[in-house]
């Protein structure tokens, strides 16, 4: 009974790996970030994109690009500070 029951944590410890794996691929346009990460409006990924220091992007077309879940939440923890007068290039 043991071992099913260490057998069957281990499957589910597999598919939550795979699930997170699944989300950090995820694509999201810019009203996606917006609704989901509050405080980065669209406006602001625009121009971010248009200057080069925003997250990195997909262009998929002259007009659409997305961005990778994952990317996106390495780039902001890349760019976590703990005072204001830090600056995080």
């Amino acid at each position: 009974m043991a071992d099913k029951s260490r057998r069957d944590r281990s499957l589910s410890d597999s598919e939550e790996s795979r699930r997170n794996e699944q989300r950090r691929l995820e694509l999201l346009s810019r009203d996606d970030i917006q609704r989901d990460y509050k405080g980065v409006t669209r406006r602001w990924l625009e121009l971010a994109a248009l200057n080069g220091d925003g997250p990195p992007m997909l262009k998929l077309s002259a007009r659409m690009v997305r961005y990778q879940r994952g990317a996106f939440e390495d780039w902001l923890a890349e760019h976590t500070v703990h005072s204001t007068s830090e600056y995080a290039a």
